[in-house]
């Protein structure tokens, strides 16, 4: 089985693919922008990423699949733009990203106690670089963090559905593409200032994920359980 990655352009899934090919994950990448075809279902899909900065609409197939995924409780992270894609799949609502840059995100209470958060600073520094944000979370999900005017900066729908807009998979150099992208300035102070901190705790979130949310007894079990080593 693989674990599925979306990618809305062509950045990838960076440090979030580089810890779940350490724990064991088998990638396999569709670019939607470039018209990669989907797996036609889920039967050897372990989990799914959806990742990136919106180039082209979305297709209604990458939705449904999102939708489906969701559905049958495997894994789906959302990241960047990749988190609104993911609301807005399930039944959220997708609004405006915020201005390309970094960003203050605060913990919810919801976000203080969710296992794939613990341990991570209450309010942090955050890039975001994309197109998309979050109007409104999906119905039934908890809101993990808010941005300082109050929107969505990340959500827990169920138990294996996770979208956070900051662009936590994005290292030094990613992170400067991806501000170029944007139109934004790519500040080299701003980069130093922040990123360090930025990248420890995103390695924190995704350590978490693979071990948490999407760990490989599922592939073989079917359900989430400890590890056993």
């Amino acid at each position: 089985m693989a674990t599925l990655i979306l990618q809305l352009d062509d950045s990838g899934a960076g440090l979030l693919g580089r810890i779940l090919r350490d724990h064991g994950h088998r990638l396999r990448s569709v670019r939607l922008a470039k018209g990669d075809p989907l797996p036609p279902d889920l039967d050897d899909v372990q989990a799914v990423v959806v990742c990136g900065r919106i180039s082209a609409d979305v297709p209604a197939a990458a939705a449904a699949l999102i939708a489906d995924a969701h559905a049958a409780q495997t894994p789906v992270i959302g990241l960047g733009d990749g988190a609104a894609v993911l609301a807005a799949a399930i039944g959220g609502e997708r609004g405006g990203a915020p201005a390309a840059g970094w960003h203050r995100v605060k913990l919810s209470a919801a976000g203080r106690e969710d296992a794939v958060l613990a341990g991570v600073a209450w309010t942090s520094t955050q890039l975001v670089c994309g197109e998309a944000g979050i109007a409104a979370a999906p119905k039934g999900a908890k809101v993990l963090a808010n941005f300082e005017d109050g929107s969505v900066a990340a959500f827990v729908a169920g138990l294996r559905s996770y979208g956070f807009v900051p662009r936590l998979e994005l290292g030094l150099g990613e992170a400067s593409d991806a501000l170029r992208a944007a139109s934004a300035s790519a500040s080299d102070a701003d980069l130093a200032d922040h990123l360090p901190d930025a990248e420890r705790i995103a390695r924190r979130v995704f350590e978490a994920i693979a071990l948490f949310v999407a760990p490989l007894d599922r592939v073989n079990q079917g359900i989430a359980k400890d590890l056993h080593y």
